[in-house]
């Protein structure tokens, strides 16, 4: 499997080493995104396509009380968030492997619900929406965070199953799912979409 397969779909060892990657590339977005989110510090928390679980670390710091969940519908993604998040696996911390469109969650459980730079790869988008609105309790709140890069280079051409969205795109898919007060923030490539269920 080529690299660029391993994007939407990591697998083997070549997955692994991606995830690594990726946990140390993303971070200064990553860092930034924390920056427009307001963590609670109860109640449950969970960082869909959580990849290699730094987010999910960096949430578990955030919050003193909360319990965070990471989900990933790839069993090497749910290894490498289960390694990362190792000392607190049981006690504030469970990682899924699951669907976004199938969240593992009741009716309104969740206060805050993240996604970094995955929906690209949400095969029915407007579906995934909704069902994170299902799982989040009134007000909470639904945070995307991307960054797209060079909006010059054809992404979708080089990566397979990725397709591009535009934060205006997120914002028009959140009010489509019912979501309300959406705020739109950018720095440099890089947005956040936040929106309230």
């Amino acid at each position: 499997m080529r690299l660029s397969e391993n994007f939407g779909n990591p697998k083997g060892v070549i997955g692994r080493l991606m995830l690594s990657g990726m946990n140390m590339g993303h971070t200064p977005m990553a860092k930034w995104g924390f920056k427009q989110i307001t963590v609670p510090q109860a109640g449950g928390i969970v960082d869909i396509g959580c990849g290699g679980g730094f987010n999910v670390k960096r949430l578990l710091k955030c919050s003193d009380k909360g319990t965070v969940y990471g989900v990933d519908l790839y069993a090497v993604s749910v290894e490498k968030s289960n390694a990362t998040n190792k000392r607190e696996l049981g006690k504030r911390c469970r990682i899924y492997q699951a669907s976004a469109e199938k969240l593992p969650f009741k009716d309104g459980e969740l206060a805050l619900a993240t996604a970094f730079e995955t929906v690209y790869f949400w095969k029915n988008i407007e579906r995934c929406f909704a069902e994170v609105k299902r799982v989040l309790k009134e007000q909470g709140q639904f945070a995307v965070i991307n960054d797209p890069g060079d909006p010059n280079k054809h992404w979708e051409e080089m990566i397979p199953g990725m397709t591009s969205y535009t934060a205006e795109d997120i914002k028009a898919f959140m009010e489509k799912a019912g979501f309300h007060d959406i705020r739109i923030t950018k720095s440099k490539n890089m947005y956040c979409v936040i929106g309230k269920a």
